[in-house]
């Protein structure tokens, strides 16, 4: 064979395969544009599946943002994860400035508070009632004391407690103290949730997949005269399935969004009270919402969901059709 006809072979093949490409992704855009419109010729019960998919979308991602805020709170919460050091009476002020310098240093520490035997004093004074008998005093029996707030890295309570046996050691301090017990039962609640929100999230994801399957059920019986003829015709099965594939990922993508727009709307609607729930505790907490990557997890895992329930149910229902 000649260098013409080799070159015009390969040009041929490549022609063919440039067309086969071509036709494919025209059947993908036809099949994807049926597909969207099915769900179209029927809004109102079509709608309501989409609304029940978003739905049980919704619960527990609504449940997973209010533990990711949760844990935001309790980070940031005044008294979370505090130790708190009391130092010898007899400590100097440059003292004190210098072991509240290298405590801050410490890996695994967010921040250092100065509380002074001065300040101390005048607060217990304000908050015991017992200011006339506290004047009474020679001289001031309380301590200065640091109080230490652990990094969010370092807040367990594995972390916290080997930070505290870590300020025991040092000889500027009479007594370094952490309420242990709280902040194991504050992590074994979140834990809990956690738990409970993957849970919750397996189930839901099940129930969408009986929901998606259950409803491609339906539009493969109504349409299985179509599919008789098309088998006759010597169609195969996953020509049969594509259509149907794509109604499964339109259901998925429109439940996302509506999931989306559900949290988004409840979350803007409980900004404000929370925000002056927030106040009367003189914290600066905001609800915060999805972000970029969670909305498009979301979306993603909604699809997915989607196309997997229609794959499950279209392809059993298709291989029980057979021409008469």
């Amino acid at each position: 064979m000649s260098n013409d006809q080799l070159t015009g072979a390969s040009l041929s093949q490549g022609a063919t395969l440039s067309a086969r490409l071509n036709m494919l992704v025209r059947l993908h855009k036809i099949e994807a544009r049926r597909g969207i419109l099915d769900i179209l010729a029927n809004p109102i019960s079509n709608f309501m599946t989409v609304l029940v998919i978003a739905i049980a979308l919704a619960l527990p991602a609504g449940l997973q943002i209010l533990l990711e805020n949760g844990k935001s709170l309790s980070e940031n919460w005044d008294g979370a994860s505090r130790i708190s050091l009391y130092l010898k009476s007899d400590l100097s002020q440059s003292k004190l400035l210098e072991l509240a310098d290298k405590v801050s240093q410490e890996p695994g520490v967010a921040n250092v508070n100065i509380i002074t035997q001065q300040q101390a004093l005048d607060d217990f004074k304000q908050h015991s009632g017992f200011a006339e008998a506290i004047e009474q005093l020679d001289s001031n029996p309380l301590p200065p004391v640091l109080v230490v707030q652990p990094a969010v890295s370092h807040a367990s309570p594995e972390a916290s407690e080997i930070m505290l046996s870590q300020f025991k050691t040092y000889r500027e301090v009479e007594l370094a103290q952490l309420d242990l017990d709280w902040v194991r039962k504050l992590y074994a609640m979140l834990q809990l949730a956690e738990k409970a929100a993957s849970a919750l999230g397996v189930a839901l994801a099940l129930a969408v997949l009986l929901i998606v399957g259950n409803t491609i059920r339906l539009s493969v019986q109504n349409r299985r005269e179509e599919i008789e003829v098309v088998k006759l015709v010597g169609a195969t099965d996953a020509f049969i399935r594509r259509p149907f594939l794509y109604t499964g990922f339109w259901y998925g993508l429109l439940s996302g969004v509506t999931c989306w727009l559900i949290l988004t709307i409840s979350l803007l609607w409980l900004q404000d009270p929370v925000a002056n729930l927030a106040g009367l505790y003189q914290s600066q907490f905001r609800i915060s919402g999805l972000g970029w990557l969670q909305s498009f997890q979301l979306i993603s895992a909604s699809c997915v969901l989607g196309l997997l329930g229609s794959w499950l149910s279209v392809g059993r229902h298709i291989r029980q059709i057979e021409p008469r």
